[in-house]
């Protein structure tokens, strides 16, 4: 079987190589999505169908499920090693044929060093499985509490990142990985306070008072709060030196 690459970040994809997407339902991306997230654990089958096709039948529940097990091996010829390893009673994703982006994501982070996070960031190209709708809520806050861990981790290394190159006086790249940072979360002063900093260190004080402009109508538009006391005392530091 051609090697199958899985993204979850952004949208749910599947591709065999080279590069030739395969059709997935939306019930088929929230099981790979799932079963890949917990790729060192095995489901049985009934979790699974009661989980994924909540609202249905115990006996429906598992028609689609085997359904959808079936076309997924049909879609990408699977007759000899399975994506999806189910016997009778368990279910678990294959990691020995798959690259999902999400591991890779992880496994750069815990390198550490600064190229391997770049890589990393670089493959964070939106939110975890952002295109997919629940009606379950327990699968809507199991994803609601990935997105925020991936998101958290990622925003985590642009911070690493932007030190590292404002500390080596690559300053231009502090700055492009800072607006990254603010663009990930823009409700995060700590985020507006780096750019802000970077700008003003780059003699960019005029984009710097912009920034801050821009940090404060975010907050006020969105939470209806002021800035913080260091945000805030940050921007009058700069002000006085222009």
């Amino acid at each position: 079987m051609e090697p199958l690459s899985l993204t979850l970040f952004g949208d749910v994809k599947l591709t065999v190589s080279p590069n030739v997407e395969i059709s997935l339902p939306r019930k088929t991306q929230i099981l790979l999505a799932y079963l890949a997230s917990n790729v060192d654990k095995r489901f049985t089958r009934d979790k699974l169908a009661n989980l994924i096709w909540a609202g249905r039948s115990e006996g429906q529940a598992r028609q689609s499920f085997r359904q959808c097990l079936f076309a997924l091996a049909n879609s990408i010829g699977d007759d000899t090693t399975s994506l999806v390893d189910a016997d009778r009673h368990h279910v678990s994703l294959n990691p020995d044929i798959v690259k999902v982006d999400t591991w890779c994501f992880e496994r750069l982070l815990a390198k550490g060093t600064p190229d391997a996070m770049q890589q990393a960031v670089a493959l964070y190209i939106d939110d975890f499985a952002v295109s997919v709708r629940f009606e379950d809520g327990t699968l809507d806050n199991w994803c609601a509490s990935e997105r925020t861990r991936l998101r958290e981790l990622c925003f985590e290394t642009l911070a690493k990142l932007s030190s590292h190159y404002a500390d080596t006086a690559r300053l231009d790249e502090a700055i492009t990985t800072s607006r990254r940072l603010v663009a990930l979360d823009p409700l995060r002063e700590d985020g507006h306070r780096t750019l802000i900093r970077l700008f003003s260190r780059a003699g960019r004080r005029a984009d710097a008072i912009m920034q801050y402009h821009h940090c404060l109508n975010i907050l006020r538009t969105e939470l209806d709060v002021m800035p913080e006391a260091a945000t805030m005392d940050l921007y009058s530091d700069i002000k006085k030196r222009i």
